[in-house]
């Protein structure tokens, strides 16, 4: 169970001092790279977009630096200063799909990720601090945000969103995992609380957009606690009580019917002025009081709108990128398979490719139910001996070739080369193809009597059978690939069956513990394996699939009626997790995680096939400031880090 560590009084000031320095001023860091600019000088606010400067002499916008912050936060640019004006088009299907509004023009946290994905730096806030035991978070906010009506910015709208949305039982579920609650220390500074150590909290967590889109003085209105009349009001506008207003404003719960409000202020760069619907567009117009600059003081960003064309699938999407329709895009389309059909249009098209790093760090991880009900076949997969042969069977390398045409190498659950937390020997580990070593691993281990059918029996004479279950419409890729992981296990005399499943039935499975064994891809291989390492270790009650009720037992402190208590040794590598979320200080908390992963090494809880190869994006020919390589994953939320605000379209 998660622990707390003693308390004390030290401080740790979140990111380096230089990066602190970043938000405030131009000079060496990531935001501001300009040689001319002097260490410590401020960029003042000079430039303007023309659409702005037009509502600036019409009297009906005040001037800019009225607008911008006392500092603004200084973005410099990936190849040039831009030039403002044009569209930037892209598209996603329907309202479920809002996913990919939040990674483009959505992406404006209390901190955020760098572009290279290295470390966490300030964004709204400027800086942050822990207590000792990281039980205490105080954030500072820069001076003089503002939100897009011009309103100000301050501690009192995060402490609404913390206390009065996420605390409230009544509009979302949250409230009853203890988020943690907020207090105002002073109009731009606030203190969070946590029941739990949460040194990770400042870095990522999803609460993190969510509590920076809540302006207090446009949704007190609709709050029973700040306005008693909010029932009345409610029916007024059609809704049966002020929890149901409340989310179509804000979006608690749904955050899709955030994007489908226009009148809701934003710190976006865009804002919405066509919501977000099943069909037709979206459009996103310049944000006039966005708070930040470019190197030369120009305030961002670059691009006027854009304009989400919302499409009804994934094949009418790939003919509009193959007709060059989209700016820059990167999602459902742009698979292994459409890549050559892709490639061969770039030119007709106007476009070319951007490389994305995947984040995961496995086609398929196969997980055995180290929690099966079935006695017999507990015992079987909570035999490490069992696990280590079943992956000495599969023969990785035909996998790789057939399946994912060349591209990939052999690899188990572990992080990739490129991430802090790369392990060589988890990563390689009981990787080499060697049937011979596999079966005679079985052999020692007592699986080596068969039954009247040919089939190992187990050390207690029962015969070795189990299902694999694969989602059918996930990847197809996956399917494939476990047909050939089958017919392996199978050269061993496992009694073993491919089984392709309704995803929802496939996920209902594995959450009520059903399952003989699964598979899925392999998330978390770069820096989001120290946020959410749920192929580590069981810590992710709905994903870590291996042992779903111990997981469960983690997550609820043993309080959920469908958890199951681990052995002492998961519950001593779960607390070495535990450690690693109360560690304040970045370079010792990496330490942790390190030795966390050198347990998992140990653990061997569930197995991998091959590392996912690199994938793509697509970027039209005059539009620029897109870097030619970059992270992606869900945690990191590309392209959102890479500053979408400074892309700029010139012929």
């Amino acid at each position: 169970m998660r622990r707390r560590t003693p308390g004390g009084a030290r401080r740790w000031l979140g990111a380096a001092a230089g990066a602190a320095a970043v938000v405030v001023t131009a000079g060496c860091t990531f935001f501001s790279l300009d040689p001319e600019v002097e260490e410590g000088e401020r960029v003042e606010g000079t430039g303007e977009a023309p659409m702005l400067t037009a509502l600036v002499e019409s009297g009906d916008l005040p001037p800019l630096e009225e607008r911008l912050p006392d500092e603004p936060l200084v973005v410099e640019p990936h190849d040039r200063v831009g030039v403002y004006g044009g569209e930037w088009n892209s598209a996603i299907l329907g309202v479920g799909d809002w996913p990919w509004l939040g990674r483009t023009v959505g992406y404006e946290n209390l901190t955020r990720w760098d572009p290279e994905w290295q470390e966490v730096i300030p964004n709204l806030a400027e800086s942050w601090e822990y207590n000792e035991d990281a039980t205490e978070l105080t954030f500072t906010l820069r001076a003089g945000l503002r939100w897009s009506d011009g309103e100000p910015f301050t501690s009192d709208d995060v402490v609404f969103a913390f206390n009065d949305i996420f605390n409230n039982e009544a509009l979302t579920p949250v409230a009853a995992a203890d988020p943690g609650t907020a207090e105002k220390v002073d109009e731009r500074t606030f203190t969070i609380t946590f029941d739990e150590p949460d040194a990770l909290w400042a870095g990522y967590d999803l609460l993190q957009y969510q509590v920076v889109t809540k302006p207090k003085h446009y949704l007190e209105r609709f709050h029973i606690e700040y306005n008693p009349d909010a029932d009345e009001l409610a029916e007024e506008e059609g809704y049966a009580d002020w929890v149901e207003m409340f989310e179509a404003e804000a979006g608690v719960i749904d955050s899709s019917r955030y994007w489908q409000n226009p009148d809701i202020p934003t710190m976006y760069p865009w804002r919405v002025v066509e919501p977000l619907a099943d069909s037709g567009r979206m459009v996103l117009e310049r944000n006039p009081y966005y708070w930040k600059v470019d190197t030369e003081g120009n305030q961002l960003p670059y691009i006027d709108r854009v304009v989400f064309d919302i499409l009804p699938d994934e094949e009418v999407m790939l003919v509009r990128a193959l007709n060059g329709e989209f700016d820059m895009h990167s999602r459902h389309f742009n698979t292994l398979e459409n890549r050559p059909t892709l490639a061969e249009a770039r030119e007709s098209g106007g476009y070319d490719f951007f490389e994305l790093r995947p984040a995961e760090m496995n086609t398929a991880m196969i997980s055995l139910n180290l929690t099966h009900e079935d006695e017999e076949l507990r015992e079987t997969f909570n035999d490490r001996d069992f696990r280590v042969a079943l992956s000495h069977a599969v023969n990785r390398q035909d996998i790789i070739d057939v399946v994912y045409r060349e591209q990939g190498e052999p690899w188990q659950g572990a992080p990739r080369e490129d991430s802090p937390f790369h392990n060589e020997e988890l990563a390689k580990q009981y990787t080499e193809y060697d049937p011979d070593l596999a079966n005679g691993i079985l052999d020692e281990a007592g699986y080596d009597e068969r039954d009247s059918d040919g089939f190992r029996t187990s050390p207690r004479g029962e015969t070795v059978r189990f299902t694999l279950s694969v989602p059918t419409d996930f990847r197809p890729d996956i399917v494939d690939s476990m047909e050939m992981v089958v017919g392996f296990w199978q050269e061993l005399d496992i009694d073993v069956e491919l089984n392709t499943e309704d995803r929802s039935l496939w996920q209902t499975r594995r959450e009520n513990n059903e399952h003989d064994a699964n598979v899925w891809s392999g998330d978390n291989g770069m820096m989001d394996a120290m946020y959410d390492p749920r192929w580590y270790a069981p810590t992710q009650s709905g994903e870590s699939n291996f042992a779903i009720p111990w997981a469960q037992w983690y997550v609820s402190d043993g309080e959920d009626p469908r958890s199951q208590e681990p052995p002492a040794d998961v519950r001593e590598h779960l607390e070495l997790y535990d450690a690693v979320q109360a560690e304040p200080d970045p370079g010792a908390r990496e330490e942790l995680m390190r030795e966390f992963l050198s347990v998992s090494q140990e653990r061997f809880y569930a197995m991998g096939v091959s590392l996912s190869p690199t994938g793509y994006g697509i970027v039209a020919d005059d539009f620029h400031n897109v870097p030619g390589s970059m992270p992606s994953s869900g945690n990191y939320n590309d392209p959102g880090p890479t500053n979408p605000e400074q892309y700029f379209i010139e012929e």
